[in-house]
This record gives C-alpha cells, structure tokens and sequence, in this order.
C-alpha cells in the first residue's frame, strides 16, 4: 500500500509586532492635551497565509508601526479609543481576519500601569 504525503494545510497565520513606543497626544485631563504622552502598543493580527514568498502577499511591519504613529498625532482622549481606531484601520485591509491591539499608557496612573485591548473580527459576509 502506497502513503501519500500531503502538505499541512495553512490557512491562517498571525503578524504580530510588540513594544511599538510612541508619543501621542493623548488624554482627558485638560493638562494632557497639549503634550505627547508615551505609549506603549502591541498588535496581533490573524492573516490568511501568504501565497507567495513577498512583503506584497502580508501585512508589511512598518505599516503598523506607521499606523500608530498616524493616530498618535491625532488627539485622542482614550487609550481604548486608541486601541479601537488602530484595530479597525488595521482590519480595513481584506487580508485580516482578525486584529488584537493592546495599548499602555505607562503615565497615567502614580503607581501603576494603564492598559485597554480590543479584539476586533471580521465576520464573514
């Protein structure tokens, strides 16, 4: 009896990029909103996996990068808001099924860390 051997089958994939550090105007306190603040930003993206072995057939690193660096100078109240905003415009592109963002803000609180994350998934038309 002959076995065939087939090829896993890879259908999805994750991208992801940590300890992205940017300073961002961000903040509710009328003292926060004419300075940047330091935030820290992790993004996971599920991705159907690549046909090909090209930066044109993923989710390019820098995108995401340039991405956080785009809302930081917008003026967001929210880290959560944050988070939403990056996760949506990182789904945008048809290739994300799924995007995972969690924002830190290491100043907002005298003895501790803030975070706010978001799960956002695409759902099949």
């Amino acid at each position: 009896m002959k076995m065939s051997r087939s090829k896993p089958c890879l259908l999805r994939q994750t991208v992801s990029v940590e300890d992205i550090r940017i300073e961002a105007f961000i903040g509710v306190h009328a003292h926060e909103h004419d300075r940047r603040q330091s935030l820290i930003v992790a993004v996971e993206l599920e991705i159907a996996a690549p046909e090909s072995d090209t930066i044109a057939d993923t989710i390019d690193y820098n995108r995401i990068v340039g991405e956080c660096r785009a809302l930081a100078d917008e003026g967001i109240a929210l880290i959560e808001t944050f988070a939403r905003r990056l996760g949506e415009t990182l789904s945008s592109d048809l290739r994300v099924a799924s995007a995972m963002v969690s924002v830190t803000k290491p100043g907002a609180l005298p003895n501790g860390l803030a975070s706010a994350s978001v799960l956002i998934i695409r759902v099949p038309a």
